[in-house]
């Protein structure tokens, strides 16, 4: 039997614009920073039976341009939602007409959502049970640096040259190219454990995260270092 194993951020498959549905959310800007709890899998095979993993904790950032929200998950990225009024209530979907993933929910204050992620075959909705939450994060340019990994950073958005894994060059390149100018601040946000599978262990705390301010906007970034001191991730959305 054919297994596709889906990892899931905030967002659990691509948006296209083709396919992106309006989101509509109330109480609050959700621009900014947040950690979100939501499933760390999902596995579905070719009868659509679907398996949700456990809750897991990540890092998300949410932003908003001419277009709408789009938010920003390590890997994962959906862009093109709206905010409209109606109430509390939220719905945010990404996918094909085939198989699409949903989450529904409510925003319970300015800075807390929580609502249900769901896969939805041939419009047919496959709830997950557990809650997934999201709680904003206040940035605390004061916040101690508990992975001392902000210089390192810094030196990589500054165009410096620093041990790395050859696969970085490009999202490295595209970090400068996006944000030429030098980062006004990098806050420390907190560690990240590596994606896991229906078969594959999560590695707790792999990533150290950050956000980077600049003085046209923001932006989040993950990385890793190795015990030799090479790069061995990076990514900035």
């Amino acid at each position: 039997m054919t297994r596709i194993a889906l990892a899931l951020l905030l967002i659990a498959l691509p948006a296209t614009a083709q396919d992106v549905e309006q989101v509509t959310v109330y109480g609050g800007n959700l621009s900014g920073f947040w950690h979100v709890t939501s499933p760390s899998w999902l596995q579905m095979n070719l009868f659509g039976r679907v398996n949700w993993g456990p809750l897991t904790d990540r890092i998300c950032r949410i932003g908003h341009d001419h277009e709408g929200y789009d938010t920003h998950c390590y890997n994962d990225k959906g862009s093109g939602g709206t905010l409209d009024v109606d109430a509390s209530h939220f719905h945010l979907a990404w996918g094909s007409t085939l198989a699409r993933m949903v989450y529904d929910g409510e925003v319970t204050s300015p800075t807390a959502f929580r609502g249900h992620f769901a896969a939805k075959l041939m419009g047919i909705p496959i709830i997950d049970p557990d809650i997934s939450e999201g709680r904003k994060v206040a940035l605390d340019p004061a916040a101690a640096d508990a992975a001392s990994k902000a210089g390192l950073l810094r030196a990589v958005l500054n165009g410096e040259a620093v041990p790395h894994d050859p696969k970085l060059d490009e999202s490295m390149a595209a970090a400068r190219v996006e944000r030429p100018s030098p980062p006004q601040q990098i806050i420390y946000l907190g560690l990240q454990s590596k994606g896991a599978g229906p078969t594959i262990a999560a590695v707790p705390n792999y990533f150290a995260v950050y956000a980077v301010e600049y003085a046209d906007g923001e932006r989040l970034c993950w990385l890793h270092q190795d015990d030799d001191g090479k790069l061995a991730a990076f990514q900035c959305a």
